[in-house]
């Protein structure tokens, strides 16, 4: 995995945006997942390098334009304004690097593939982010979507099940364990702040969700994991690896519902 993260920071790489912007940090839980997926297939080395770096790409600009504020004060210094508006163009930069990418090899499909789970991906944040929502479970099936979509696009087009079926379970579940660890050292969550700002919720009680749904996740990525094919080891042994880090992550949990 190693080469694929300096081929992906290659193609990241831009002098200008990065004197003044902090370059996006490469999830490696959603790249090795991505190549999982991959792995999991017949496709050829060169495509699987390149639908891994082109996926990675489109996953930096969506993170990119997540660190944009979602408000506009006028009270904003020049510098603020410009750095917002330099993080608006480092996304577009980081997403026009996949077009070419895949422009550069004549893979329009896959281009299609990528926008299509990018305008889906926007539209669920949309919702996350400005629309009022009624339930706690109707929230976590929406970050859910934002933080899986992506990989279950690439996966149908490549074909591949077994994998990607686990995966949106546990890109959850570490989701929900950041968040959950944010408000434990800092008493903030930039996730869970959308929840809790709109119900009038105290941290507290944000807190004890947060701890049910992790410790729900984990016994659901289990009870998949006692299923998972043997040649499937490597992927099976790290995400158990990953889930005894979690709290309750070293005992078993029976699936709620």
């Amino acid at each position: 995995m190693g080469n694929l993260k300096t081929l992906i920071k290659e193609r990241m790489h831009n002098s200008y945006l990065e004197k003044y912007l902090k370059a996006p940090v490469l999830n490696e839980d959603k790249l090795f997942i991505l190549t999982s997926i991959l792995d999991n297939t017949d496709l050829p080395d060169d495509k699987k390098k390149n639908y891994t770096v082109s996926t990675m790409l489109v996953q930096m600009a969506l993170d990119t334009h997540d660190l944009v504020p979602k408000t506009n004060d006028s009270e904003q210094s020049n510098t603020d304004k410009v750095t917002k508006q330099l993080s608006v163009l480092a996304g577009d930069y980081y997403s026009g690097l996949y077009y070419l990418l895949l422009a550069e090899i004549e893979d329009l499909e896959m281009v299609r593939i990528l926008a299509t789970a990018i305008k889906e991906i926007n539209e669920y944040k949309m919702q996350l982010y400005y629309r009022h929502i009624e339930s706690f479970e109707t929230f976590i099936t929406i970050v859910k979507k934002i933080e899986t979509l992506l990989y279950i696009h690439v996966a149908e087009y490549v074909g591949e099940t077994t994998v990607s079926g686990i995966s949106a379970r546990w890109l959850l579940t570490r989701k929900l364990n950041e968040e959950r660890k944010s408000m434990l050292h800092s008493s903030t969550s930039a996730l869970f702040s959308n929840w809790y700002n709109q119900n009038s919720s105290t941290n507290t009680f944000t807190m004890h969700v947060a701890e049910t749904y992790v410790s729900k996740e984990i016994g659901s990525v289990r009870n998949q994991l006692n299923h998972f094919p043997k040649h499937l080891t490597a992927v099976k042994s790290h995400i158990q690896e990953t889930l005894n880090e979690f709290p309750n992550g070293n005992r078993r949990i029976v699936e709620e519902g």
